[in-house]
This record gives C-alpha cells, structure tokens and sequence, in this order.
C-alpha cells in the first residue's frame, strides 16, 4: 500500500467555530463542504414533528432506541440546515431521498451533497456542493484483528492485534468516507490494496475524543468542521 494518511488535525470546539442557524449562509458561501457536530443529548420527542409520513415510518423500523434517536435527530437538524442553504421558507418544502448504501439526496437539488454519520453521542452532518463521504468514530480500545487481512490495515497491525485507536480509527474513517463517497459497500472495500488515488482526503481528531474524516474528488476545495448552536431549533419552528 502506498497511500498515506493525511494529518489528524486537532479541532476543539469553542466559540469560533460555533454556528447559529443564521450564520450557515456566510459559510455556505464561502465554502464548497460544510460538516456540523451535533450531540445526540439534544434530542427531544417533539423533534418528530419535523418528520415526514414516510420518515416517521422509517423511524420505527429501527430496532434500538439509540438508532430511533439518531434518525430523528438527524433529519430534523439536516432539514433546518438546508432551509437556510436552499432559502426555502418552510421544512416540508425539503423532500430527502435515501439511496442505495445509504446516500441521502434532495429531491429537485441535483447540486447538493449530503453524507451523515453517528458513533457514540456524535452526529457529523455534511452538506457539499461536490459528492463527499464522511465519517466519525469515538476514540476508544480496538481490537483489529477481525481485518489483520485487510491490506488497508497492515501498516497499522499491531503484533498482538491491538492498536493505538488514533491509527486505526482515523484508518477506518478514510475507509468509510471512501466507501461512501464511492457509493460502495465498506466491507466489500476491505479486499482492496489501496485508496483509489484521485480521492483527497482530510481528518480532524475532535475534541481529543473522537476522529472525523471526509472524502472528496480530486478538486479539494475548501471545507470547515462547525458545532451547530441549535437555539432555534425546536417545535415552534416554521413547518
């Protein structure tokens, strides 16, 4: 394998990369790839309000509270993030499409991107203006040797199987964002020798605790890691 990682950026959330609602549109013009962290802790029942008929009986396919969670939360914090990018008036307006491996797209508005991801308490929403694949993991313990065959994951195997989790887990981001990106299953990506050589990576290590990491074509761009601020965000929102 030739492909090395980029560098894990270190990114802490504080005041200068909190983002209101109102102040999405700057950074959507000044940016071609926008990521918002969301915890799962502000989730609140009434936040189904913001679900569609279809989405609702979405939700209840999920067989574990937490899975129930993350769905809603996501969809609500993803719908009033594209109210303000589309300048659409009101949240019904947002007609989401899921695909095949999961890519969520937006019915009318071929141009926009979206990748979601969840570990832990942790929602990454991302909305792009190019095809991205992103994806966080919590730091923690981890066992590799399930994928030791992986040739992805040589230079990260330990000799007893177990690995610092920054390697291995920012390793597995980058395979995620890439499957994702790619449209692609993760596992089947497993047997591959390499990262596909037109895809640029970033990784950014949250908070000391967790590591997210996104994928794009070969036309960078520029991309910014925000913690969405979500006053405002509740049933007395416009529907």
């Amino acid at each position: 394998m030739t492909f090395s990682p980029p560098p894990l950026t270190p990114w802490n959330a504080t005041n200068a990369n909190r983002c209101t609602l109102e102040q999405i549109v700057p950074y959507w013009e000044d940016n071609d790839t926008l990521t918002f962290l969301v915890d799962l802790d502000y989730y609140h029942p009434s936040f189904s309000t913001f679900l569609d008929h279809g989405e609702k009986e979405h939700e209840l396919r999920y067989k574990t509270a937490v899975s129930r969670k993350r769905f809603v939360v996501s969809r609500t914090f993803l719908k009033h993030i594209l109210r303000q990018v589309l300048g659409t008036t009101a949240l019904s307006d947002i007609i989401l499409i899921r695909k095949k491996y999961g890519r969520i797209l937006i019915d009318n508005f071929p141009g926009i991107y979206i990748s979601l991801s969840y570990s832990g308490t942790w929602i990454a929403i991302t909305v792009a203006k190019r095809k991205t694949g992103s994806d966080i993991e919590v730091l923690r313990p981890m066992d590799i040797r399930k994928v030791k065959s992986c040739p992805l994951f040589y230079d990260t195997e330990a000799g007893d199987g177990k690995e610092h989790p920054h390697n291995f887990l920012q390793m597995w981001t980058l395979l995620e964002a890439s499957s994702k990106l790619r449209d692609r299953n993760t596992y089947a990506c497993l047997t591959e020798n390499d990262f596909p050589p037109e895809v640029i990576f970033v990784s950014y290590c949250v908070n000391n605790a967790s590591i997210f990491s996104l994928a794009s074509a070969s036309d960078k761009g520029t991309d910014v890691l925000l913690w969405l601020d979500t006053a405002g965000i509740g049933v007395s929102s416009e529907f």
